[in-house]
């Protein structure tokens, strides 16, 4: 186990919305909830140490039901 540094950039992937800790047990978390919002996992920027911390896009969640999928605005 070991902590690591996760920054959030927001939809646009150029403003930093936020920098959590993680812990990790074998691998990076898929996904990162931070209040309703939902975080992937993006490349890291030009630049910057990639061992060092973990780069999260936001995405805006979504509801998948047989025959419908829902975007919540």
């Amino acid at each position: 186990m070991k902590v690591a540094r996760a920054i959030l950039f927001g939809l646009d992937r150029r403003v930093i919305v936020g920098a959590v800790r993680v812990v990790i047990t074998d691998a990076a978390p898929k996904i990162i909830l931070l209040g309703a919002d939902a975080f992937l996992p993006m490349p890291v920027p030009p630049g910057w140490d990639a061992k060092a911390v973990f780069a999260y896009g936001q995405e805006l969640p979504f509801r998948a039901d047989e025959g419908r999928l829902e975007v919540v605005p």
